[in-house]
């Protein structure tokens, strides 16, 4: 069965206008049958939650250009999976009220909400048409009622109940936690989605997107259990958003599909393992592989729970590819997710769903494990996340390894940068690698290439920087008392690094310099040594 459409040179990495990808025979991965998945769903609020940039706004408006009954839009849909199906017959059957709440601001998100329901108002009814309540609503201000009202006056006039699509439904909270007025914005949108969404007489059915399952702020509890839809949930849905391997090798066939799989295959969505669609279009425009879905976003919140206990395990993740075994909460609370006192299972749970990390679940088991997918989220985590967790703490750092040449020097600049920043750094009790994912995110902030716990010679090292004109080996040592010398296990990490070989295979053109790390709570030695190729 075909599923790519449209010219493959036509890349449209931003729109999500279903008419103008088919009009201007861009490309376009044949999603349709989510229309039918849709129609076919017996509950009557859906609640579908993605990572962004997986093909939900698009999803969604291809689902508002399909049921629109003031279109004609049979000749869009022509050669598409949903012209055969049985539902083809319900194409501009019924109207629509689309809402995107993406860009809605706390300062003025009532007029902005209003504005749209009028725009709404106007496209479906003559003015002959219109009610009092919906006049009302247009003359004195923003009610919370007005989308129940715009229901009950459209199904008046059509004798067709209407679809309320909602995109970005958590967007507003996510974008105003620690606003003063959060509070008040999320009181007024349970109104809105209550008044509209529950029990209403005049709705054929509500389909709200969203990143996260936002169900402990109290928002959608008044919704009478909508059928949710999440990553964690196998359901007919896991294949309508992002790529699915069959689609990738449609796209790029056999030559290029290892790469690709490599770089941006294995996130999990219920049952399906797929491949980020932005990354896999953006690979495709630009012709080169490449961290592209986490360089085009921004996870604040990620980074401001990452305490020392998650920066360890997640440099696990990045180094050894290990995983972490943790309990998940699905139902997330926002406000939850900034407070101090986070727990393990929430923040992860949104490192999933936000789509940073993935999961496999145990068998008839509540812990999941939890790992990174790809290597463009082990890049995001390498170069976005701890680069932003330590950005303030890099500022002289270059200077530093610019002198490496004088070994003493540098020895001493070294130990008293990394004794500064330990001091004000949340030391755990894993000592050695507190330091590690310290001096290794510090060197990414720096802008050094970095690599960590790679196999060379006879084990793997700890750190390796690449600068323009050196190269380094970062070894590191805890003492396991206060009294034991930090120098003689700084001597004794150089010492390993010569037995165990870790400088083979290291280019001869440039001299390599071997550090050694004793460490013991914040204090630190650093010896420094040239190496002699043979």
């Amino acid at each position: 069965m075909k599923r790519v459409f449209g010219d493959k040179k036509r890349i449209n990495l931003a729109g999500s206008q279903f008419r103008s990808f088919i009009e201007k025979g861009s490309l376009y991965v044949d999603k349709t049958r989510f229309i039918e998945h849709v129609l076919d769903e017996t509950s009557d609020i859906l609640l579908i939650t993605r990572p962004r940039r997986t093909g939900k706004s698009l999803n969604l408006d291809m689902l508002r250009t399909y049921l629109d009954c003031k279109q004609k839009t049979k000749e869009l849909f022509k050669g598409l999976y949903i012209e055969k199906s049985p539902m083809f017959n319900k194409i501009n059957s019924c109207p629509v009220i689309y809402l995107n709440f993406k860009e809605l601001r706390y300062d003025d998100y009532k007029q902005e909400i209003k504005a749209a329901i009028r725009d709404i108002a106007l496209y479906y009814l003559k003015d002959a048409e219109i009610n009092h309540r919906i006049r009302d609503f247009f003359e004195n201000g923003a009610s919370s009622r007005a989308l129940l009202s715009l229901t009950e006056n459209i199904h008046e006039v059509y004798g067709v109940k209407p679809y309320i699509l909602i995109d970005e439904y958590d967007k507003p909270l996510m974008d105003n936690i620690g606003n003063p007025e959060y509070e008040i914005i999320r009181a007024w949108l349970k109104n809105v989605f209550e008044s509209a969404l529950k029990d209403n007489p005049h709705l054929e059915k509500g389909i709200m997107f969203g990143v996260t399952r936002v169900s402990q702020e109290d928002l959608l509890s008044g919704l009478n259990n909508p059928d949710v839809y999440d990553v964690f949930r196998p359901s007919i849905f896991d294949c309508d958003f992002s790529l699915t391997e069959e689609e990738v090798f449609e796209l790029l066939g056999d030559k290029q599909l290892a790469a690709a799989k490599e770089w941006y295959n294995n996130y999990r969505v219920g049952n399906e393992k797929l491949y980020t669609m932005y990354s896999i279009l953006t690979y495709m425009k630009n012709g080169t592989l490449g961290n592209y879905w986490g360089m085009s976003g921004s996870m604040e919140m990620l980074i401001d729970a990452l305490n020392t206990v998650r920066a360890n395990a997640i440099t696990d993740l990045i180094t050894n590819d290990k995983v972490i075994e943790t309990k998940i909460k699905q139902r997330l609370s926002l406000k939850h997710l900034q407070s101090a006192d986070i727990d393990d299972a929430s923040y992860y749970s949104f490192a999933i769903q936000a789509g940073y990390l993935t999961y496999e679940k145990a068998a008839e088991s509540d812990v999941f494990k939890v790992f990174l997918p790809n290597r463009e989220l082990r890049e995001v985590w390498e170069s976005f996340i701890l680069d932003e967790m330590l950005m303030d703490k890099h500022i002289n750092l270059r200077d530093i390894f610019k002198n490496i040449a004088d070994t003493d020097e540098f020895s001493r600049e070294f130990q008293d940068f990394v004794s500064f920043q330990l001091s004000t750094y949340d030391i755990g009790k894993e000592l050695e690698k507190t330091y590690h994912v310290l001096v290794f995110g510090l060197i990414l902030g720096a802008g050094y290439k970095c690599n960590s716990n790679r196999e060379r010679g006879y084990g793997r090292y700890d750190l390796w920087l690449e600068g323009e004109d050196f190269n380094v080996i970062i070894e590191f040592k805890k003492a396991r008392k206060e009294t034991e010398d930090l120098e003689t296990l700084a001597n004794a990490a150089i010492t390993q690094i010569n037995k165990k070989k870790y400088y083979a295979k290291f280019p001869v053109n440039k001299p390599l310099y071997k550090v050694g790390v004793g460490c013991f709570k914040s204090e630190c030695v650093v010896e420094t040594v040239l190496h002699a190729f043979m």
